[in-house]
């Protein structure tokens, strides 16, 4: 199954030139409905609140784990929605793993423009945080702007998902490339 490469292109391209962070915000969260939607088993419901309306969850995707979908990630999967031109910062990640912890989400996914801050190696910045994740059963991975643009087919997203969480569950790291 393949993607169709003119609306991947044109919600990037629409998110590179809307005039505001919330629109940005609002297509980058459209993208991310559409490649999660194309994975077999997986529905997705986009920008919903908790009933007190103090928290916004971008994306939440209901995985059925088919065959030749993401059979290897939880049943319930919370993405973070993040087109800056900077990397997300770790505030912003530590934030995003307490909702994960308040919702008893094992993953969530970090949709980044551009990544995250610190040093992988090192683990600095917002890379740290995985480590403080891990105990609480919680593993955050990410995914850039520039992997989505080279993405082609279904089977490509989910073998970067499913080799982005090994990665967190066998590091205790947040799953980067």
């Amino acid at each position: 199954m393949t993607f169709d490469a003119a609306v991947i292109h044109r919600l990037l391209a629409d998110a590179r030139s809307a005039p505001t962070s919330d629109a940005k915000g609002k297509l980058y969260e459209e993208l991310t409905r559409y490649l999660f939607e194309t994975v077999p088993g997986c529905i997705a419901e986009s920008n919903t609140t908790n009933i007190f309306r103090t928290e916004q969850i971008d994306v939440a995707v209901g995985n059925g784990k088919l065959a030749d979908g993401l059979w290897l990630l939880p049943d319930v999967i919370i993405v973070e929605c993040k087109d800056w031109e900077d990397p997300v910062d770790s505030k912003t990640v530590g934030y995003f793993m307490n909702i994960l912890a308040g919702r008893g989400a094992g993953l969530g996914i970090l949709v980044a423009a551009n990544g995250i801050t610190g040093s992988p190696e090192e683990m600095t910045n917002a890379h740290a945080l995985g480590l403080h994740g891990a105990p609480r059963g919680l593993k955050v991975i990410v995914v850039t702007t520039e992997e989505i643009a080279t993405l082609r087919t279904v089977v490509e997203l989910v073998d970067l998902l499913h080799r982005r969480y090994l990665k967190a569950f066998a590091t205790g790291a947040v799953g980067v490339p």
